[in-house]
């Protein structure tokens, strides 16, 4: 399979997504419960950047869906949870379950038929977004 560059913009708003929880983790961890909670909030660092990657997803995401039809995008929004925990067991030694595992698979079985789906309704001409003839 050719990668495609527009799966880039794809790529990138997983990857800003799962940025911004993991940073979002990060100021909830360095927050102490005694502190000022708005001054704390808008000053830590890590939230910061967790806005940013926000942001920066909300233009790659804008991108994206240029590209590719909602219905196709938007299931590999669902791969931002493989990347978070992945990163949750590495960085902050949170466990991997079973059923963690469970629903990851059944993601990507959702992912790999949407796809294969719209590959073929590509190569075949046919248009989703085209209006039914109504007798």
């Amino acid at each position: 399979m050719i990668f495609s560059s527009n799966y880039l913009f794809i790529f990138l708003a997983i990857m800003f997504q799962a940025m911004a929880g993991i940073l979002g983790k990060y100021a909830a961890m360095s927050i102490s419960v005694a502190s000022s909670f708005p001054f704390s909030l808008i000053t830590n660092v890590f939230y910061l950047f967790s806005l940013v990657c926000m942001f920066f997803q909300a233009i790659v995401w804008q991108q994206a869906l240029k590209h590719y039809p909602l219905s196709l995008a938007y299931p590999f929004m669902s791969l931002v949870n493989f990347v978070v925990l992945i990163a949750s067991a590495v960085l902050f030694g949170e466990g991997i379950t079973v059923g963690n595992i469970a629903g990851l698979l059944l993601i990507s079985l959702g992912i790999a038929v949407l796809s294969r789906e719209f590959r073929t309704d590509q190569s075949s001409g046919n248009d989703s977004d085209r209006e039914s003839d109504v007798q």
